[in-house]
């Protein structure tokens, strides 16, 4: 199927989309869950409200994409997020290097689904978010806990330490369920946030790509992850890209994102964190379990800091609850 250029910019405007079975890891002869299909031709249901697609791309690179849809208005659709840890505030135990506190625990975003959905919370989707430190070596490796860059906020509740509201980009959803990206939280803003999860670049504003001012990183491709709403606000976006694997997919660069989210509808859209942090997983009723939905380089998946999950507050579609 050749792409639609017209919504294409950065280095996609030329580019031959190919839609391909790019299933999950463990399962790659069929997409997880109840549609188990050989080819993900079309949108494939989740669940009410969340539609998946999965992108194998040969122009300009060997690429593959996961795109997730999620339409905001759904009754019963809500976000969650990694806590604050029992830890939060005191020295990180585990690394002295520096002195850096504890704001969250470490946990792959899979580990975030299961944990969350034991507690009973109905977990559908999960996706990473912010960057972190320590990073860097084997010491911060290893280290448990993690120290959130930015001011961030999650399920109404700080998260981050001795930080305040100010410039950075971030992702944002308000307590009656809107969602927006903006480039600069005030402390007066604050009041009616439910989630502020810090990006490290606007990607898109207004339907355009922003003015970048680092071309020589702009170009770097590296596995991504990023967050694009519509312009009207009602649909959520989320792209995660597959990188630093020659023969499978080679990654994105920030142009690229850019031009995936305009293709999707996206009028504004963040850059998350990315590398080897990049990690979109679903849960697969047929299984009962997280399912990873993309590969990593070396089959390594990080434990990253922070974690966004999309919830439901039905009750789950088990054979109890089935007349």
């Amino acid at each position: 199927m050749k792409a639609n250029t017209k919504h294409l910019g950065g280095a996609l405007v030329a580019a031959a989309l190919t839609v391909a079975a790019v299933g999950c890891v463990s399962r790659p002869d069929r997409a997880p869950g109840d549609w188990r299909v050989a080819m993900w031709e079309r949108p494939v249901v989740l669940r009410e409200g969340v539609t998946l697609r999965a992108y194998a791309l040969e122009k300009p690179r060997l690429m593959k994409a996961y795109v997730a849809r999620i339409d905001l208005t759904t009754p019963g659709l809500g976000f969650t997020a990694t806590e604050r840890d029992p830890l939060w505030g005191r020295p990180m135990p585990d690394y002295t290097n520096e002195t850096w506190l504890v704001n969250t625990r470490r946990e792959t975003p899979a580990d975030f689904m299961a944990r969350r959905r034991k507690a009973g919370q109905d977990v559908e989707l999960a996706v990473n978010t912010s960057g972190w430190r320590p990073w860097g070596g084997r010491a911060a490796g290893r280290s448990t806990y993690a120290a959130l860059y930015r001011w961030e906020l999650a399920d109404g509740e700080e998260i981050s330490c001795g930080k305040k509201p100010g410039m950075g980009t971030y992702f944002i959803v308000r307590k009656d369920g809107g969602a927006e990206i903006r480039s600069l939280v005030r402390p007066s803003m604050t009041n009616d946030m439910a989630f502020a999860l810090y990006g490290n670049r606007h990607l898109l504003k207004n339907g355009a790509p922003t003015p970048e001012t680092d071309p020589e990183t702009y170009r770097e491709l590296h596995p991504r992850t990023a967050f694009g709403l519509t312009a009207d606000g009602k649909t959520l976006v989320i792209l995660v890209v597959d990188g630093r694997q020659p023969g499978y997919s080679l990654g994105a660069s920030r142009a690229d994102l850019a031009g995936l989210l305009l293709r999707e509808g996206c009028a504004d859209a963040v850059n998350m964190d990315g590398g080897g942090s990049s990690s979109l997983v679903v849960f697969d009723r047929a299984d009962n379990r997280p399912v990873m939905l993309n590969r990593h380089a070396g089959g390594y998946v990080r434990k990253t800091a922070l974690n966004l999950g999309i919830t439901f507050e039905n009750e789950r579609d088990t054979d109890e609850n089935k007349p």
